[in-house]
């Protein structure tokens, strides 16, 4: 207290002297701690270098005060800065650890920031992207995105006030010929006014016009920006030029610009990206709802003004008024209106969203532990910062000047982590799974340097706060006093620093859990049994051009020659084909009226799958037969009117009767039953997970392709050994029947399959990663503060041992400190876990948020860890000599 008022006094009357106390001051300390060095081994000169590295902040202390008065805050903060580097670069080994642990955090962070503002957040390439929305018909309570017929989107378009204009699309394959090797394409036919809707403006030529959109001129394409380089090699001089698609010559009157696509997976006939668009003319006959189905994407500009939920209301409005003028169509059908950023990002959200919220932990554990590493500097800073008081240094001056140093860090460490976080991103994006992240690379722009910057200051000022805080208000009498150890300053750094160990932990065991939750789940999809065998099969795409195969005689006489000449390949089983096989994101659905049960009206028939097959589908897929039989020869070569249906159907519509026998109209000709003949029930198979391994087999009926010929059917090779080194034999027997069929999407089964799990596999790994580092950081934080408190509590351990307390006692004595702050952490984040849990219900299969052996197996883990992490110290503790304990003390 005496020596307190003392510095106080000659700090305001003999600046001089003050200065001369100081020298006397470093002097003494150096000397003293010199000493100890030289008592633990160290010799003179040695000694007195580590002691000058450690009191050099008694420098600033002097250059402090020579500067004390008409210093602005500028130079103040000049000064802090100059100050903080020298002190960050006279001891590198925690300068070195505290930036690596923020560059890993700020780094992940911005890694993450930089996906979601190319997903979620940055401007669509559209004109005023905010008014565009999408509309969908709906099934309440069963699909709220379903596919729009034309009659419905020809009414909308007549009936609401709330669009300035509506257009309406589908996607198929075409081929290309000519200018090259034949080649599958995907095509999108728009309306003529689809383009000006969105706002987007060809890079060359003039696009389509209105004339476009009237019978005669509609023999024009657009081309995407990416599609004209790789096959025209970016050439100008298209506009003009005339190419083929299924053997109908279209002009190019337009490049599309750079990045601009129309991918909707909910709708997409493909399942790819549009290489190409033509307009479509919506044909008089699909002006009655008897003739077409529901197979139309469409596309909305709200009017000025207009709200979003004002064009819901009025589009369930005109639903339900079409609903009662045609109930046998829409009887039960609503309408949906959804933002586009909304649906292009719909199924991304949830996950880049727990991903955030992942690595923002990893950030909190980032800077609990840099927090922890500053309170153990600042205690061997405290006789400074006691000296800095004591003559006349305010508070806020201390802990502005900590704060500066803390600040300093994190830009140091936020600087490592934005070059960590583009490298880090570039790798994440070449390994995502395709149409799971629509980007290539990630570069440094305006908005992902504002997050690093914000992200970084936000760090170092949540790290060097309490740290700051509690030097600052640091007893300046027990400090000053021998032995000041015991001051209440450090019991507050010991608390400060269990408080961030516990923190660590409960964060740690947060992400843990969620980790473990999306292993489980993924194990249990991959496990899951696919309906079929999906490994040595091989899958390609064949479309046949309709000019040239004009007929269904013809269709179906190419398959039929095809399918043999390729069953004759060495190394090939069988082979079969499917309109729409597993795992490609296609199908067919339609109504189903089983002439057995009492008669429905339309719109309450039973939905159904339908697929067209080929000859021996079923033993070539290995799909198991449950009741009659397959396909016959006769059947698979003429149209006989026969059907097979999965378990699901059986059970769902025809439960407690036999199927087998039966009849049931299938309403895919027509929406007539006139136009669709009544087909036999003849087999029932089992079922197949069509759209991925998380989806149950929905209800599905088999029909032989001269049921319903397509043009384009999915070819399926069972092989004997690799699918793919078929590829050139395959191909070459295509160009043999046809030079201009290209053999379009080739994959094997086993590649579907894997696409199927990729998204369930990239989150899972990512948050995997990112709970590995919190583990690594808690483990760290854990054994930092427990190295830290055996080096604290030396003379007590050496007073212990040689008052006869047993190693093995103080053993335990330290291992249930680190276990007592470790299990209170793990109970906490149990606590946090359980109500943050609910988030991940929609990332999650066959397993409950709440699953209490992936809890109890991370609680496990983790404190296991914690408990090697203690043990190190513990260890060095019961290795104390109690003599030399004392004589350092």
């Amino acid at each position: 207290m005496f020596k307190d008022l003392w510095f106080r006094l000659r700090a305001l009357f003999r600046r001089k002297s003050v200065e001369t106390e100081l020298d006397e001051e470093l002097r003494f300390h150096l000397e003293r701690q010199a000493e100890k060095y030289v008592r633990a081994g160290l010799d003179r000169e040695e000694a007195r270098h580590r002691a000058r590295l450690e009191f050099g902040g008694y420098e600033q202390v002097k250059e402090e005060y020579r500067d004390a008065r008409g210093v602005s805050l500028i130079e103040t903060l000049a000064r802090d800065v100059r100050y903080g580097f020298r002190a960050l670069r006279s001891n590198p080994g925690f300068s070195t650890v505290a930036i690596l642990t923020l560059a890993l955090g700020i780094g992940a962070n911005t890694a993450i920031f930089s996906v979601i503002d190319s997903v979620l957040l940055r401007r669509l390439p559209y004109a005023d992207p905010d008014r565009l929305v999408m509309v969908w018909e709906s099934l309440p309570g069963r699909n709220p995105h379903n596919t729009v017929s034309p009659p419905d989107f020809l009414d909308w378009g007549s009936r609401n006030s709330v669009f300035s204009g509506m257009a309406a699309l589908f996607d198929q394959r075409a081929n290309l010929t000519g200018n090259g090797q034949p080649q599958e394409v995907v095509l999108q036919d728009v309306t003529a006014n689809f383009f000006s809707i969105l706002g987007v403006n060809p890079i060359l030529g003039t696009g389509f016009t209105a004339e476009n959109g009237q019978p005669g001129h509609d023999d024009v394409l657009v081309l995407s920006c990416g599609f004209w380089k790789e096959r025209y090699g970016g050439d100008s001089s298209i506009i003009g030029k005339t190419i083929t698609l299924n053997g109908h010559p279209l002009m190019v009157v337009g490049v599309a610009p750079e990045g601009f696509d129309w991918f909707i997976k909910d709708s997409s006939l493909t399942g790819a990206k549009p290489q190409m668009w033509t307009p479509w003319i919506i044909p008089q006959a699909f002006h009655d709802r008897k003739n077409v189905g529901r197979f139309m994407t469409v596309a909305a500009r709200l009017k000025p003004g207009a709200t979003v939920q004002q064009a819901r209301v009025q589009m369930n409005t005109i639903a339900a008024q079409i609903a009662q003028e045609y109930p046998d169509f829409n009887g039960h059908w609503g309408a949906n209106v959804v933002p586009v950023r909304e649906q292009i990002s719909g199924d991304l959200r949830p996950a880049l969203w727990i991903l955030l919220g992942a690595v923002g932990f990893v950030l909190l554990i980032a800077c609990a532990n840099v927090s922890s590493l500053l309170l153990a500097r600042a205690a061997a800073r405290e006789r400074e910062l006691a000296i800095r008081t004591a003559i006349g240094a305010s508070r806020w001056r201390i802990a502005f000047q900590l704060l500066t140093e803390s600040v300093l860090l994190a830009v140091m460490g936020g600087s490592v982590g934005v070059a960590l976080a583009i490298w880090g991103t570039n790798v994440l994006l070449a390994a995502n799974p395709r149409n799971l992240l629509d980007l290539r690379s990630v570069s440094v722009d305006l908005p992902l340097l504002a997050f690093a910057v914000g992200s970084t200051l936000l760090a170092g000022l949540i790290f060097g706060f309490l740290p700051s805080f509690i030097s600052a208000h640091a007893s300046v009498a027990e400090t000053l006093k021998e032995g000041g150890r015991g001051s209440s300053a450090g019991k507050g750094r010991g608390t400060a620093r269990s408080a961030f160990v516990v923190l660590q932990m409960c964060l740690a065991l947060v992400l843990l859990a969620g980790s473990g939750l999306l292993i489980r789940s993924f194990i249990r999809l991959v496990g899951v049994d696919p309906g079929f065998a999906a490994s040595h099969l091989l899958t390609f795409k064949v479309t046949l051009p309709r000019l040239k195969y004009g007929t269904d005689a013809k269709c179906q006489a190419f398959f039929q020659e095809l399918l043999p000449r390729l069953s004759h390949l060495p190394g090939v089983r069988s082979v079969t084909m499917n309109s729409y096989p597993p795992f490609t994101g296609l199908g067919a659905a339609t109504g189903v009226r089983l002439l057995s049960q009492p008669p429905r009206s339309l719109k309450d028939l039973p939905d159904a799958e339908v697929r067209v097959v080929g000859p021996n589908y079923f033993s070539t897929m290995e799909v198991p037969l449950r009741a009659g039989r397959t396909f016959s020869e006769d059947e698979l070569s003429q149209a006989r009117h026969v059907a097979i249906i999965n378990q699901a159907f059986a059970d769902k519509y025809m439960s407690g009767t036999n199927p087998l026998g039966q009849k049931a109209v299938i309403f895919m000709k027509s929406l007539e039953e006139s136009g669709n003949p009544s087909s036999e029930i003849i087999g029932v198979v089992g079922d197949v997970r069509q759209m991925g391994l998380d989806t149950p087999g929905e209800p599905t009926v088999y029909w032989p392709y001269p049921e319903l010929v397509y043009s384009g059917m999915t070819i399926l090779v069972r092989t004997s050994n690799d699918p793919l080194a078929l590829v050139p034999a395959v191909r070459n027997e295509l160009q043999q029947m046809d030079p201009e069929q290209p053999m379009a999407a080739v994959a094997t089964m086993d590649q579907l399959l894997g696409e199927s799990l990729e998204r369930s596999r990239f989150t899972m790994l990512l948050l995997a990663i990112f709970a590995a580092m919190a583990l690594l950081l808690a483990s760290v934080g854990i054994y930092g503060v427990i190295a830290y408190g055996v080096t604290q509590r030396t003379q007590e351990f050496g007073i212990r041992i040689a008052l006869g307390a047993r190693r093995s006692d103080v053993l335990r004595l330290v291992l249930g400190q680190g276990t007592r702050l470790a299990l209170l952490g793990i109970g906490l984040g149990i606590i946090f876990a359980l109500a943050l849990s609910k988030f991940l219900g929609t990332l999650l299969y066959g397993i409950t948020p709440t699953d209490p052996l992936t809890f109890g197996a991370v609680a496990l883990l983790l404190t296991l860890v914690a408990l090697v992490a203690c043990f190190v110290p513990a260890h060095r503790a019961t290795r104390v000599d109690p003599i030399e304990a004392l004589r350092y003390e």
